[in-house]
């Protein structure tokens, strides 16, 4: 196996442990157990287990920033857009492999703001306000859209609460329903 797809398979790995069971709960033996790498090749590649956690953010943020995109398309119309955020939540929330926010949880177990695990959740969270105000400004551009895209934002985050711990299969779609009554 190329070191880059052991790299590769240890992020994937971890990811999907610390996504079942959390971060701290998930030490590195088992990673490597699972991922049947070498503890030597998992330190070759992530010098520390919070390297590995930064690494595993990283890179579900650019999965999300381009399944997002991809999601949006081309669409043009700004009610649609935002109306394809909530179903790019409600198809992840109806996955099989869906255990909620990887990023919540992140800032959850990394509570110091100052920490850079803390600064990742907290950047993928502000990156999807900031979408958000954007296509908000095109629909509503003499209203405060950046406290309107935080709203709506509170709404996906409770939407995904709502699916992970009440397992409401629908919770993007009632969200959705309650954010147009902000909009229309």
């Amino acid at each position: 196996m190329l070191e880059s797809s052991k790299r590769s398979l240890i992020i994937e790995t971890a990811t999907d442990l610390f996504s079942k069971f959390g971060y701290h709960a998930v030490g590195v033996d088992y990673i490597i157990k699972e991922a049947e790498v070498s503890k030597k090749t998992l330190y070759k590649h992530f010098s520390s287990k919070e390297n590995l956690i930064i690494a595993v953010l990283k890179q579900r943020d650019y999965e999300c920033q381009i399944s997002l995109k991809d999601k949006l398309g081309e669409e043009t119309d700004a009610l649609k857009k935002l109306e394809l955020i909530f179903d790019w939540h409600n198809e992840w929330f109806n996955t099989q492999t869906f255990t909620g926010c990887l990023f919540a949880k992140a800032a959850t177990e990394f509570p110091d703001k100052g920490e850079e695990i803390h600064k990742i959740a907290a950047n993928q969270k502000q990156t999807l306000i900031t979408r958000i105000t954007e296509i908000v400004e095109e629909l509503l551009p003499n209203q405060n859209a950046e406290n309107i895209a935080s709203v709506i934002m509170m709404l996906l985050d409770g939407a995904t609460l709502s699916a992970q711990l009440m397992g409401n299969q629908n919770s993007a779609k009632d969200a959705w329903d309650a954010a147009k009554k902000l909009l229309i």
